[in-house]
C-alpha cells in the first residue's frame, strides 16, 4: 500500500500529487508518513494538517505526528527565493486561505518547496505562511517526553565512634552492629 502511495506520485506533477493523496484514507497517510521522505513527506503532512490529523496510529501500532522530522527545518532558509518565481494574474496570499495547512498543501501542489510562484514562503524554509508555526505546536504537543531514571536510595548505615575508639552502627532494629 505504501509503494502503491508513493512510487506513482513520482512521476506526477505536484498538483497530482497532492489531488491523490486527497483521496486517500487518513489511515493510509498515517502508514505513509512513517517512511516518506522529502517532497512526499511534505505533501503528506500538508494533507494530515487540513484533515486536522497531527498525530497517527499506524496499523503495526507506532506512533507519528507532523512535524516530527520537517519542524527542524522552520526558520532556515533551504531554498532560494527570487522575484523572479513570481505568478502572473492568479498570485494567491497568506490570507485567502482557511488555515496554514491549506496554505501549505496549495504551496505543495504549484511546485514547492523548490518553486514559490506565489511568493508563500518568503524565507524559503520550505513550509508556507504560518504552517512552521503548526509544526512547532504539534511537536511540542505530541513528542513523547524524556524518561528521567532515579536510581533507588541506599541507606547507608552512619557510622558512630564509641568512647573507646570502637566503631559500630545501628541495625534497623535498634541493636549496636559493631565493625562498620
Amino acid at each position: 500500500m505504501l509503494l502503491a502511495l508513493l512510487i506513482p506520485a513520482c512521476a506526477q506533477p505536484p498538483s497530482a500529487q497532492v489531488e491523490a493523496l486527497g483521496k486517500q484514507p487518513t489511515s493510509s497517510l498515517c502508514t505513509a508518513h512513517v517512511a516518506a521522505s522529502g517532497a512526499d513527506l511534505l505533501a503528506i503532512e500538508a494533507e494530515l494538517g487540513v484533515r486536522g490529523a497531527l498525530q497517527c496510529k499506524t496499523t503495526y501500532g507506532s506512533t507519528s505526528y507532523v512535524g516530527q522530522r520537517t519542524a527542524g527545518s522552520v526558520g532556515r532558509p533551504l531554498y532560494a527565493r527570487s522575484t523572479a518565481d513570481a505568478a502572473a494574474g492568479d498570485d494567491r496570499n497568506c490570507s485567502d486561505f482557511v488555515s496554514a495547512a491549506e496554505a501549505q498543501r496549495f504551496f505543495i501542489a504549484n511546485g514547492g518547496p523548490t518553486r514559490d510562484p506565489h511568493r508563500l514562503d518568503g524565507d524559503g524554509d520550505g513550509n508556507a505562511c504560518e504552517w512552521g508555526r503548526t509544526l512547532k505546536s504539534s511537536v511540542a504537543k505530541y513528542r513523547p517526553k524524556p524518561v528521567q531514571y532515579t536510581a533507588p536510595r541506599r541507606s547507608t548505615p552512619t557510622c558512630h565512634t564509641g568512647p573507646r575508639g570502637g566503631r559500630f552502627y545501628y541495625s534497623a532494629s535498634g541493636n549496636k552492629v559493631y565493625g562498620c
